[in-house]
């Protein structure tokens, strides 16, 4: 009823005295009319009030009869909460929906937070941390997990392929371009003390037959050492892993230089793989206590406190010149800038000095970003590349000084790092969109360290490992915090992002052992083939009988694991040993022979005895020549004594590359065996004949080829409708030699391929067994030396192949 009144004036109108009625006439006889005049100014000012009200009246009865402010638009225009959010209604009517919202009796108050709500972190770091839990993440995990499949492997959130690109595209990559690799993961230690005490940890546990960390090649930390780490005197048993060695390098004065290295005190940093990171960590911290140098020599994990970048192809120095913006400050190192520049037209860094170190000051990447690499250029000038023949003839001394050592210059750059909200503003400030920041004062100066990966130079390869571009490559070490920063850069500029299964395949490709999928002797592979065991079982018993391979029919005992015991046990009786020397055989005690000086050996005693005359190849003797005669000799020349009983040959492995003379494929846990002798001349009249046609000269069935990590298919039969029956024999047990332990179609090579190991003693009666079937009179073709046979555990057929020692 408010709202329909209208408010009234009680004052006298001053209208009613401006009128008055015309006057009668005098005369009486008619009344006439006067003239009336109404002042409509006056009239108006004198009835505002009433005006105003009625207005008012109107307005205020429209409104709360009829409808809201967001009820006044069409249905058309009308948005979804509008009568409580004021911001979706149009801006001519947020006034008027404000006012009724203030006016509304009954305020809403805010809805409590649920417990989810209650228990949400407050800021998107403490949410990180809580989302890790027990994996930890690298500093580009938020940026994989967008792109790849990731996957939990020793105690991290790793990448293991990328969703959009298959292994082939990561190849021709590799070949052509750049693949770029996030490899922080590898555990490393700073050891810090005096360097001859150092060394003499060392010496206890690396292999005696390879140089020292105390030589004059690594010392003053020029170059990066690449080596495997054991037990202490343990060698060669007991292996932990493949570990990579880099000396600090100090400022060279004319005092320091007349002082020699070894009475100085030093900083090295140890690089180990995370599947062995905790045993070597308190094998070290062992060794210590029992060399009783503990107080001299100090150990720390640098976890989470540097990042590591893998650059692998042609085009990794291309990439990496495009990106790092050398500075031109004065605490700079000018002999590595100088080199830096020198060659930046260099095609491979496999023409560098193996395992060289640059120490270099570059500018925040994120001022010049995005990058793009320089297109390759066809020819180089003169002088540019004599001057990079006289770099790598006399490489710098001091070019890998480097304040990246300092933990207290790491954490200084991370709190020094501009925001990337504060380089926004700066670029908002330019007239032209993408226009490159300037560097100031404030900006970052980034310390970083460049080795050379030099493809593990020391240990032996088979022949035709593909081009070194491919194995070779720069690995970039920066501070703690850079990792996103330099990544994106790198990644705008041309380089391809690779995981686990990528780097698995580049060894695979390069015929080089990945650890820990092909060091069976060690516990991070025991981890590994247990667990892979028990994934394959489960696979295959959730079939039905129907679907899955029926591994009985086909002769395998162990489809899902290496039973490596057979295989020595195998070795063993083929070479004499009795019943109580194979109950004695260890699978724990199993050892790799991987010292090219004791496989020497063995294949020069193997070859002596099967000439007529001499005495017969045994257990015996070659335990007394290869374990008594080399490996002790190794150990007296440092001065060292087994901590444990001498190894026996008969336990021991040779890793060794599988290459097929005609045709076939071969997977993991593929069985490797030696050729029975009376099917030897009938296999060796094969060995030249071409895997496109059969016997009779008919074409086989073209197969395509299938990549070893496309696993879809792994519990299908193979085909075997056009094998002979020399194919379709089944090899006896007791010419087992070996498994294979990585395997499939190799795209360097353009047929199958496998890596494996076999038994010292399988190996030493195959060698024995050519030398003597070589040194007959024959008329046929050459037969390939270490020719075996190779069955797929899918498959009734053997396959030839020969063998190449990768040890």
């Amino acid at each position: 009823m408010q709202a329909r009144t209208i408010s009234t004036q009680n004052s006298p109108s001053p209208s009613h005295q401006s009128y008055s009625p015309a006057a009668k006439s005098p005369a009486g006889s008619s009344q006439q009319k006067g003239n009336r005049t109404l002042n409509v100014v006056d009239f108006a000012q004198a009835r505002a009030f009433e005006i105003n009200a009625m207005h008012t009246a109107m307005r205020q009865s429209k409104d709360s009869a009829a409808q809201r402010a967001f009820q006044s638009l069409p249905r058309n225009l009308r948005r979804r909460a509008a009568s409580h959010n004021i911001k979706r209604l149009p801006v001519r009517l947020r006034e008027r929906a404000m006012r009724e919202v203030e006016s509304d009796p009954v305020k809403k108050g805010k809805k409590p937070d649920n417990r989810h709500k209650k228990r949400r972190p407050g800021t998107i770091t403490q949410e990180f941390l809580r989302r890790q839990g027990t994996k930890r993440w690298l500093e580009t995990h938020i940026w994989h997990a967008k792109r790849m499949k990731m996957v939990e492997q020793w105690g991290y959130k790793l990448a293991e392929h990328s969703n959009e690109h298959g292994i082939k595209s990561a190849y021709r990559s590799s070949h052509h371009q750049c693949i770029l690799q996030d490899s922080s993961y590898n555990g490393c230690l700073e050891i810090t003390g005096p360097k001859k005490s150092i060394v003499q940890l060392f010496d206890h546990m690396l292999d005696p037959s390879m140089p020292t960390i105390g030589s004059a090649r690594y010392i003053d930390g020029r170059r990066q050492y690449f080596t495997y780490l054991y037990e202490r005197d343990s060698f060669p048993q007991k292996l932990i892993a493949p570990v990579t060695f880099l000396w600090k390098q100090e400022t060279s004065t004319q005092e320091s230089m007349d002082v020699d290295e070894l009475s100085k005190n030093g900083q090295l940093w140890v690089w180990i793989h995370p599947s062995a990171f905790d045993q070597a960590y308190e094998s070290i911290k062992r060794t210590l206590a029992d060399l009783k140098l503990s107080d001299d020599v100090g150990i720390k994990d640098l976890e989470n406190s540097l990042v590591i970048f893998d650059f692998t192809g042609p085009r990794s120095t291309a990439l990496l010149q495009s990106v790092l913006h050398l500075c031109t400050s004065d605490n700079i190192n000018m002999e590595a800038h100088k080199a830096w520049e020198t060659i930046s037209q260099l095609r491979t860094s496999s023409s560098l000095p193996p395992g060289v170190v640059l120490s270099l000051l570059v500018e925040d990447p994120r001022l010049t970003f995005p990058h793009k690499a320089s297109p390759r250029p066809a020819t180089i000038p003169i002088e540019t590349l004599k001057d990079t023949q006289d770099l790598i003839a006399h490489w710098p001394k001091t070019a890998a000084v480097s304040t990246l050592w300092s933990a207290q210059e790491r954490d200084q750059m991370l709190a020094n790092m501009v925001s990337e909200g504060t380089l926004n503003q700066r670029r908002a400030a330019h007239l032209v969109p993408g226009t490159k920041l300037t560097p100031t004062e404030a900006d970052s100066q980034v310390p970083i360290l460049l080795m050379q990966r030099e493809g593990k130079p020391q240990i032996s390869r088979a022949p035709g490992g593909g081009s070194s571009e491919f194995e070779c490559g720069w690995s970039l070490i920066l501070p703690k915090g850079w990792g996103m920063p330099f990544w994106k850069s790198f990644i705008f500029a041309g380089a391809r992002p690779g995981g686990l299964r990528e780097r698995r395949s580049f060894h695979f490709e390069t015929r080089q052992s990945c650890f820990p999928y092909d060091f069976p002797n060690t516990p991070a592979y025991d981890a590994y083939a247990a667990e892979t065991k028990t994934e394959s079982q489960a696979k295959y018993d959730r079939k039905p009988v129907a679907k899955r391979i029926n591994y009985v029919k086909f002769g395998v005992e162990d489809p899902f694991g290496a039973a490596w015991i057979k295989c020595l046990r195998a070795g063993a009786s083929s070479l004499g040993a009795g019943q109580e020397q194979l109950a004695g055989l260890d699978e724990k005690k199993m050892w790799l022979l991987q010292t090219p000086a004791l496989f020497s050996a063995m294949k020069d005693l193997a070859r002596r005895t099967a000439k007529e005359g001499e005495e017969q190849l045994t257990v015996a003797l070659l335990n007394k020549t290869v374990v008594e005669g080399h490996i002790q000799n190794l150990l007296k020349k440092r001065s060292l004594e087994s901590a444990l009983a001498s190894p026996r040959i008969e336990e021991a492995l040779i890793r060794v590359g599988v290459d097929f003379l005609n045709r076939g494929t071969i997977g993991m846990n593929g069985m490797i065996y030696m050729i029975p002798e009376d099917k030897y001349q009938e296999w060796a009249t094969r060995a030249n004949l071409k895997g496109k046609r059969t016997l009779d000269g008919q074409p086989r069935q073209k197969k395509e080829p299938k990549s070893w990590v496309d696993d879809s298919d792994d519990e299908m039969e193979e085909d075997d409708r056009d094998c002979d029956d020399l194919e379709m024999i089944r090899p006896p047990p007791e010419t087992l030699l070996g498994y294979v332990t990585t395997g499939q179609y190799c795209y360097s090579e353009g047929k199958s391929y496998g890596i494996g190991c076999c038994s010292a003693l399988g190996l030493a009666r195959l060698i024995a067994f050519e030398s003597k079937a070589g040194a007959a009179p024959t008329s046929g073709p050459k037969v390939p030396k270490m020719m075996v046979l190779v069955r797929s555990t899918r498959s009734k057929a053997s396959r030839l192949a020969k063998l190449t020692v990768l040890s």
